[in-house]
């Protein structure tokens, strides 16, 4: 990847860096802002950490998390002393400013010399700035070798942590590798570098919320079945939502209680979010790329794990997705 020499060249000749991710932060981003920053901070540079919105609590106990601002809570003059003393913005785990929400807005006004690093297809033509391979199993993985850039020496195990976590959220805990043995090398590495997998293990697939549980069971008590069992759906209303006090982080993994039963090769979910409002999230087992459904209702994502947000009854919503859906299995049958 020696296009990454050109990124860390450009990171280390900036004296103030501000690094982030995208909109409702997960492991993989996390983990990146936080690995980058124990890199960043050994090569005495002065380094902010500002997220587009809260860390989910399952991700606080990784070293430095209670540094990172949340912009959303930021005053108007915070925010402006904040933008003003950067050389230089890194963006995470995204390539697109909308995924930052108002923080992109705001970056983009700011005029700031902006980079980005990510592992999500292009919606788009690439533009300058980003720094993207599609092919690798997470964003994580590319921090992997852009810190080994940055330091020339092993990373500490504080970054070794915060860069496994991003791997093995990203992957699923490594169910999703993408044929990459790669993958499973640079975890080894991490581990031998001091990755704490023990309590990785502990505050990410073994800390689910009872709001979670309840959501979970909701979604099992009243799931679909089409196509002889390919296809699976669930729908969860934003009471359920509001009354278990369900964040983003509860919601975000669910569909794969669906994607995991025995036949099912897609599933799909439609989470309320306001009055003919719904996310769709859709995953794919491996044998029906998704691309050709997420972009038709205007969303994006990756070829397997995918999403958008499609206005309409719950009944309009779940014809039109299903409906895509079948299209799609029928083409490639």
């Amino acid at each position: 990847m020696e296009w990454l020499d050109q990124l860390a060249q450009q990171l280390l000749d900036a004296r103030r860096i501000l690094i982030t991710t995208h909109h409702n932060p997960d492991g993989d981003g996390i983990g990146c802002l936080l690995a980058m920053r124990d890199a960043l901070a050994t090569q005495e540079q002065a380094i902010s950490l500002v997220t587009p919105g809260e860390i989910p609590a399952r991700f606080r106990f990784l070293p430095g998390s209670r540094d990172v601002l949340d912009w959303t809570v930021l005053g108007e003059q915070d925010r402006e002393r904040l933008l003003a003393s950067q050389d230089l913005i890194l963006v995470l785990d995204t390539h697109e400013h909308y995924m930052l929400g108002a923080l992109g807005d705001a970056l983009q006004q700011a005029g700031i010399r902006t980079l980005f690093l990510d592992h999500h297809p292009f919606k788009s033509t690439p533009r300058e700035g980003i720094y993207c391979d599609p092919n690798v199993s997470s964003t994580g993985e590319l921090c992997r070798h852009l810190i080994a850039k940055l330091l020339r020496k092993p990373m500490s195990p504080v970054a070794a942590t915060c860069l496994y976590v991003a791997i093995t959220y990203d992957t699923n805990s490594f169910k999703y590798l993408r044929r990459r043995p790669e993958t499973l090398r640079v975890a080894a590495e991490l581990v031998e570098m001091g990755a704490d997998t023990d309590e990785i293990y502990r505050h990410i697939f073994a800390s689910k919320s009872p709001a979670k549980i309840e959501l979970t069971r909701d979604l099992l008590e009243q799931f679909h079945l089409e196509d002889g069992g390919r296809v699976a759906w669930s729908a969860i209303d934003s009471d359920l939502i509001q009354r278990t006090r369900a964040t983003a982080d509860d919601m975000r993994d669910l569909i794969t209680q669906l994607l995991e039963m025995e036949g099912v090769e897609i599933a799909i979910t439609f989470k309320e979010r306001g009055p003919d409002r719904f996310k769709v999230s859709l995953r794919s087992k491996g044998r029906f790329p998704l691309d050709e459904v997420t972009e038709k209702l205007g969303g994006g994502g990756h070829r397997l794990a995918s999403g958008a947000h499609v206005d309409g009854s719950l009944d309009q919503v779940t014809a039109r997705v299903l409906s895509l859906v079948q299209d799609l299995i029928t083409k490639a049958s």
